[in-house]
């Protein structure tokens, strides 16, 4: 990029000297313009940027050394050479504590020395412009240092219990907000149905997905003062600021709706102040933004004010009613049970997620043992939009989720539980299905099936699925699954030799399809299940027997 230059002198001649008797361009200047006084020059400073200014001193309406004077308030990396004549002396000394970098006689100056004084002065600025940007570099680092350093402290403050030496300990020599001396509230942030939008893949990775909602927060948040974002590291991000409004809220989720394309909610804590309740605030907020659970129609949620209603005091589930309907066979009656057992569950707004969770789970185990009675395994059951009963109930966002999950889901479970225990099927298919269940352990393929039994592999698929219901890879699946639950029950045994066990040669892959269909990680459902010392699971019954 060109050095570029303004001539300003009184003079016409001396600027056209100036202009014609030096090869600026060919040297890798440019003069961008020549004023004849003070004024003019300011005028062209304001339109356009300009690097060294050559600049007479004595001149009408406004003289050099005024328009040093503004040059150095308002664009002081500006360099400026001083056009003097001989009896300038002491206006020459005046401009040079000013800030002129240099001056030149205007009657002896040659296109030479001038040049060469150009070229110093481009050195010069190229020089300053190297370690102007180094130091912003340098300011930059600082800054997020900073920035991940009071990140990590809130995050520890904000997401575990310490006690008040502990508090003081973690935060010497760290700077907090100042506005935590201040009263300020905080609020947890969490994205809507987040699986789905993983699964929707416009995100590749869940990180990403946080880091772009966080970026919108933040440039709101700009716009009401002093407030801190962090991630949570748990998909969720929780800020602090001392002024926390429906209007701020609302803008907000306008935002991230509008530029990532997902929805969020919030919940938001009690007044606090100072760093030591930094902890029970984020409970508070956590609190609050569970409510969502039972309210799927709202998205701000402050502290509630009733009363937390005793679990002693609640009907238990009519387990024994559900299973009479269920054999009755009428999925009408039954779903219309359900909807009433949901409106009246909607109605304990104080009964929080967990205890109705549980609820659900009792349901499910119930039906779950009374298939096995009948010799059929409640995992067979036909998954309903991509997701199995166990992962709705566990992961699900609201209850109404999980009650019109279950509505749809129905009819193919019932149809399913009132099948005949022993299913006839061909020879063919009886082979098929003794075969992955000797060889589950192994990287079978359909394709392997298929030349095992001599089908075309598009026929045994077509007539497995019209025989069972189900796809061969969906059984086989059933059958990897119902031996991994079996094997987690033993904790000498490490996940990836569980996965490699029942044929998955990626333990990741492993553990993110059990979640799919359990709603827990491998590890999770072995803390639960050993846990709770839950009955076994028998193995799918040999079809030779």
């Amino acid at each position: 990029m060109s050095t570029r230059i303004l001539v300003v002198d009184d003079e016409i001649l001396v600027r056209i000297s100036l202009k014609t008797l030096i090869p600026w361009e060919e040297s890798g200047f440019e003069i961008i313009g020549e004023a004849m006084n003070g004024v003019e020059a300011l005028t062209l400073l304001e339109e356009q940027p300009c690097h060294i200014v050559l600049t007479d001193i004595r001149m009408p309406e406004m003289d050099g050394l005024e328009l040093l004077n503004h040059i150095r308030v308002k664009w002081p990396r500006i360099k400026c050479v001083i056009l003097s004549n001989h009896n300038d002396f002491e206006y020459v000394q005046k401009a040079l504590r000013l800030g002129a970098v240099d001056f030149i006689l205007k009657l002896a100056w040659t296109p030479e020395e001038l040049l060469d004084k150009c070229k110093r002065i481009r050195h010069v600025l190229l020089e300053e412009q190297k370690e102007q940007l180094e130091k912003e570099k340098q300011s930059y680092r600082m800054e997020l240092l900073n920035r991940q350093s009071t990140e990590v402290l809130l995050r520890n403050l904000l997401g575990k219990q310490a006690s008040k030496p502990e508090i003081d300990t973690q935060i010497r020599g760290n700077l907090l907000p100042l506005f935590l001396k201040e009263t300020y509230r905080i609020v947890v942030v969490s994205i809507d149905q987040s699986g789905q939008v993983m699964e929707e893949n416009r995100f590749k990775s869940e990180q990403l997905l946080i880091y772009t909602v966080a970026n919108i927060i933040n440039e709101i948040l700009r716009k009401y003062g002093s407030s801190e974002l962090v991630d949570m590291h748990s998909g969720k991000l929780a800020f602090l600021h001392v002024s926390i409004t429906d209007e701020m809220l609302l803008e907000i989720r306008s935002a991230v709706s509008r530029f990532a394309q997902v929805s969020v909610s919030f919940g938001v804590s009690h007044i606090h102040t100072g760093e030591y309740e930094l902890h029970q605030g984020f409970l508070e907020a956590e609190k609050s933004l569970q409510r969502r659970f039972m309210k799927d129609k709202e998205f701000i949620f402050y502290p509630s004010q009733e009363k937390e209603e005793s679990l002693s005091r609640l009907n238990p589930l009519p387990i024994d009613k559900w299973w009479r309907l269920i054999e009755t066979g009428e999925v009408p009656t039954l779903q219309q049970e359900f909807v009433l057992w949901q409106e009246s569950l909607l109605q304990k707004q104080q009964l929080g997620d967990s205890w109705v969770r549980e609820q659900w789970l009792q349901l499910m185990h119930y039906i779950s043992q009374k298939l096995e009675e009948e010799g059929k395994d409640i995992h067979a059951l036909q998954d309903y939009g991509g997701r199995f009963p166990f992962d709705v109930i566990r992961n699900a966002e609201t209850l109404q989720e999980i009650g019109d999950w279950f509505f749809n889901w129905l009819p193919n479970a019932m149809a399913y539980i009132r099948q005949p225990i022993r299913p006839i099927y061909r020879e063919e298919v009886l082979a098929v299905i003794q075969i992955m269940q000797d060889d589950y352990g192994s990287s079978l393929k359909v394709s392997d099936l298929a030349r095992k039994v001599g089908f075309a592999e598009n026929y045994l698929s077509v007539l497995f699925k019209k025989e069972t219901g189900v796809k061969i890879v969906d059984f086989l699946t059933q059958i990897r699954m119902q031996k991994a639950r079996e094997l987690l029950r033993n904790p000498s045994l490490k996940v990836y030799e569980i996965s490699e066990m029942v044929g998955y040669t990626d333990a990741n892959h492993f553990s993110k399809y059990f979640k799919k269909i359990e709603g827990l990680f491998p590890l999770e459902y072995r803390k639960l299940v050993t846990g709770r010392g839950e009955v076994n699971i028998e193995f799918p019954p040999n079809p030779k027997e």
